[in-house]
């Protein structure tokens, strides 16, 4: 093991129990070695960060807080996506599985066949559900040209009748 690794180590074995009791108060009903892990994980990343701290507790409960509210949120998302499918389909409604299926499998086909920076905004915009400035900001470009380049997917995606990209709020009007 090489010098980085054994300050790493020393400073997990350290400090492991307190950042999973910091987790498990907050956040019980979580799996507190799943949380822990990824704290350590980005610990990691970011070690000669970690090592400037004066304090590394307190930079590893930064990222326990971060790490937890990205949990938080995405259990968010989750939720109000069951709520709007379970509003949607209306009490004693039973969709159409079959024409799910063609229409899923026809959109995945669609989606497989653009380009990757496309997927990648149609990702962060439909999925991760992001605004359009934070989807620029999350792939390093102006948000003006991730604007034309959601304008120009959608003409290529109504062209073929196709409603891939919602429009949201927060994006500035644009569809």
């Amino acid at each position: 093991m090489n010098e980085p690794e054994q300050r790493f180590t020393a400073l997990y074995q350290l400090h492991y129990e307190d950042i999973a009791r910091y987790v498990r108060r907050r956040a019980p009903e979580l799996d507190c070695r799943d949380t822990v892990a990824e704290v350590f994980l980005t610990a990691w990343r970011r070690f000669t960060e970690l090592e400037r701290s004066p304090l590394p507790l307190p930079w590893l409960y930064g990222v326990a807080r971060r790490v937890l509210a990205n949990t938080f949120r995405g259990a968010q998302r989750a939720n109000a996506l069951v709520e709007r499918v379970a509003a949607h389909a209306g009490p004693g409604q039973e969709p159409d599985h079959a024409e799910q299926t063609e229409t899923r499998l026809a959109v995945a086909r669609l989606f497989d066949q653009l380009p990757e920076p496309d997927r990648e905004a149609v990702r962060l915009i439909a999925w991760e559900g992001l605004t359009s400035r934070e989807a620029a900001a999350v792939l390093g470009c102006n948000p003006a040209a991730l604007a034309m380049r959601l304008v120009r997917l959608r003409r290529r995606l109504r062209a073929r009748h196709i409603e891939l990209i919602p429009a949201l709020p927060g994006t500035g009007g644009i569809r």
